[in-house]
Parts: C-alpha cells; structure tokens; sequence
C-alpha cells in the first residue's frame, strides 16, 4: 500500500480510483502480485457501490497501473469460476516516483540518493504491503484444510474402487466384483455349494450397500458379508419350502447391522 499512497496526484487524479486502487494494493504481495479481492470486498473497504468499484478498476487497468495477473491463484482457493474474482498485478514501475534531484549544496546525509526509480537507502516511511489476508483468498485456513481432506477421501474412493489392494477398506461401488478366490473360501466355510452365489444376489448386496458409503470393509470382508447373506436368505427359504428370491430385496432390511 506504501506505494499507491505515494503516488503523485497528478498521475491518478480521480479520488474515487485512488481509493480503489489503495484497497487493491492491501490485498497484494509484497511484490505487488496476486491480489484478489471481490468486487463486495472493495465495495465494503471503500465504500463505493460494487458497480463503482468495477468501472475504477477498468479505469486502473486502462492507465496501465494495474494488469491481470495469474488466473490461477485464485483458482487454488476458489473451486466455482463464476465466484472467482480477477487476479490483479499492481505495475509498481509504472506508479513509482521520478528520482530526486540532488540540490546544489546538499549533502548526503539527508538520505535522498539519485538511484532510478527514486529509491531511497533509507527504510521507507509507512506500513509495509500487507500479506494476503483470509478476505483475499476467501476462504478460511480452517475452510481450505477441510476441502483438501474432502479431496483426499475422494481420490481414495476412486482409487479403492478402481484397484482396491486386498486389505484394503474400501465402500462399495457399483462395479465391484468378488474376488474368485476369496469368494470360494468363504462359500467352502459356511457349507454351501459352490454356485450358491447367483447374480442377482450379487446386484442385491451391492444394491443395498452402495446406498450405505459409510460402511466399509476389506475384499475379503465384503466375501464374506455377501455369503453370510446367502446362507441366511436361504435357510430363510428353505424354511417356508421355497426357493431364495435375491431379485425381492426386502430381505435386506434387517441386516443393516452387520
């Protein structure tokens, strides 16, 4: 902000663009990059109306003392684009004072020195440019971190259900398959014949547990919560003298617990 304040009036005369142009210059780095306030943001810090504040920004942008930045810094904070607002590189070069002429007499210890660009040796009086702010990424620290675990439990998800390792838990999903082998170990142990597990109790079971993400289970579990299944339904059956029918999922209900 240090250097929009010393800004010559005659190179930006227009009080209200000066105004916005000083907001603007609070949100950026300390190399005048990336800042990234909303339209509402600098609407709230200047008191201008959000329209206002868009037409002075075009303004800025037109006398060359602001250029858009990279787009993409507000992106990493900022998922939906229609929300994002306009990255913003503030031309510190193009604002900066005409070195001081050294007066007949003068000595150096004033302080002024003749460097381009009028750049003093001495510190700078006035606040440093403030570091980005929480209002510049429009997110909390708090919101951020709980969008990178949602992003790290989704690419779990994906990668469980594309190649789960074998002890892994996973949730189940629509394209899951039983593993051969631990699908015949488990039909071995409970003692039933070896094709006691029909298709359509397999569309059943997952039917019923894709509906439940929040339960998971390792492959070989998922085997053997679908035998469990089977064997259940059919001593079921067999009670009443008929055939297992996995295409009535009503059988399902009760055994949400397991």
């Amino acid at each position: 902000m240090s250097w929009a304040l010393a800004l010559p009036k005659a190179s930006l005369e227009n009080p209200s663009a000066r105004h916005v142009l000083l907001c603007l210059a609070n949100y950026a780095g300390s190399d005048g990059r990336g800042a990234f306030p909303s339209a509402a943001t600098l609407s709230e810090d200047t008191g201008l109306s959000e329209r206002t504040v868009r037409l002075k920004l075009d303004e800025l942008e037109k006398a060359g003392f602001i250029v858009e930045g990279n787009q993409a810094i507000a992106a990493a904070y900022i998922d939906r684009r229609d929300r994002r607002p306009v990255v913003y590189d503030l031309q510190i070069k193009r604002g900066a004072n005409a070195a001081p002429r050294k007066e007949r007499g003068a000595d150096n210890r004033t302080g002024c020195s003749s460097q381009q660009n009028g750049v003093q040796e001495n510190a700078e009086r006035g606040a440093a440019a403030a570091p980005n702010t929480s209002l510049n990424h429009q997110v909390t620290e708090e919101q951020q971190l709980q969008r990178d675990l949602e992003a790290e439990i989704d690419e779990q998800e994906r990668a469980a259900a594309e190649c789960p390792a074998p002890n892994q838990r996973f949730a189940m999903f629509a394209t899951w398959e039983p593993t051969p082998k631990a699908l015949a170990d488990q039909v071995s142990i409970a003692g039933l014949p070896a094709d006691a597990i029909p298709d359509a109790a397999v569309r059943a079971f997952k039917g019923f547990f894709v509906a439940r993400p929040a339960t998971v289970d390792s492959s070989s579990g998922w085997c053997y919560r679908l035998v469990q299944w089977v064997k259940r339904e059919r001593v079921k059956a067999a009670g009443q003298g008929q055939a297992p029918d996995f295409n009535d999922t009503s059988w399902a209900d009760d055994l949400g617990g397991m």
